[in-house]
């Protein structure tokens, strides 16, 4: 399994605003992707997500930046990957019409077995909060 650079990059963009839930204060953009050696470009579209999705707040003026309006120690790694819709472990398991992506999926031995370990890595994601990274 392999997250994508969203999930990579976002997780990091979050956990350098950790400090700002508490503290209410706004950190520049540009001075996390120079600090956190992340293209600023990209970095904006990550965070344009996570402010729409009312993760992170943002303000304009040289007081401006973005900060993080979710508790840390409630917003789970899950929750990030829910955001950036990482996909499931099979494609099928998340499907109201499993028979379109599989030709096995009436019959499927293996189809369980994907289901429970899905089921656990999703129980490890919410046990990893942003506080954490």
């Amino acid at each position: 399994m392999q997250f994508s650079r969203n999930i990579d990059y976002a997780c990091i963009f979050l956990a350098s605003l950790r400090p700002t839930f508490r503290s209410g204060r706004y950190y520049s953009l540009a001075g996390i992707a120079a600090r956190e050696h992340l293209p600023l470009a990209f970095l904006e579209r990550i965070a344009g997500t996570l402010r729409l999705r009312g993760v992170v707040e943002a303000r304009k003026g040289s007081e401006g930046g973005y900060r993080l309006i979710r508790d840390p120690k409630r917003l789970t790694l899950k929750d990030i990957l829910a955001i950036f819709e990482m996909p499931p472990v099979m494609r099928c398991l998340r499907s109201s019409d499993p028979e379109k992506h599989c030709l096995l999926a009436e019959h499927c031995p293996t189809r369980k077995t994907w289901y429970s370990i899905e089921r656990r890595l999703n129980k490890v994601y919410e046990g990893v909060t942003v506080a954490e990274l």
